[in-house]
């Protein structure tokens, strides 16, 4: 009678060898050269430490701008607001964490200029496509008729921009999604360089290296 369990039990030894021998050896999430291309055998997804370390720093600030440190509210004020800014229940939904630059000389209004870095972690990309559809269209819904497309080239798997009153920026790579938004400032500072920014960010910290070094 006991036949079975015994047979389960060295068909896991054997798999967990084949594995050993030439399985995916990397690890999930690990960087890996094929052909000249990097590739992630795994897809993105960051714990609440990693969104902290993800999200742009002070020291990242480009010239003309300064940083603040990321902030972390606690789970239920952080799946608040996912849901409060994706109009979703956020399935799935690990960690958010924000930060923003600003610039360092008013305009000739008086105002500093913002542009506003959040990142909202899920378990799965599917779990992201569904909060980044949400919050995409709640955002597109506000800005009306005022949003113009706006052209974004950052190495994100899914990218939707516009430009308006406001600027908006969403991006997502893996379960990971990313928004970049203005108060403030003109549809001509380079978005696109601040989006890559925070895209790369996010993939060196996935695979455990220093975003800052």
């Amino acid at each position: 009678m006991f036949r079975p369990v015994r047979g389960i039990v060295a068909g896991a030894v054997l798999a967990a060898s084949l594995t050993a021998c030439g399985g995916s050896g990397d690890g999930p999430g690990k960087d890996t050269d094929h052909g000249g291309e990097q590739q992630l055998n795994a897809p993105i997804v960051l714990a609440t430490d990693q969104v902290s370390a993800a999200l742009v720093s002070k020291s990242s600030a480009p010239q003309g701008w300064k940083g603040r440190s990321p902030g972390l509210p606690s789970p239920k004020e952080a799946l608040r607001k996912c849901q409060d800014e994706t109009e979703t229940n956020c399935g799935g939904f690990v960690s958010y964490g924000s930060t923003y630059f600003f610039k360092d000389k008013l305009d000739a209004d008086g105002r500093t200029g913002h542009l506003y870095f959040s990142i909202f972690s899920f378990r799965t990309p599917e779990d992201a496509k569904v909060a980044m559809k949400g919050l995409t269209k709640e955002e597109r819904r506000k800005a009306g008729a005022d949003a113009k497309p706006l052209k974004i080239s950052a190495g994100a798997e899914e990218t939707d921009a516009f430009t308006g009153e406001h600027t908006e920026v969403f991006l997502r790579l893996g379960g990971v999604l990313v928004r970049l938004q203005s108060a403030d400032l003109t549809a001509n500072e380079p978005y696109a360089q601040f989006a890559e920014l925070q895209i790369n960010r996010i993939k060196k910290v996935a695979v455990g290296k220093n975003p800052d070094a």
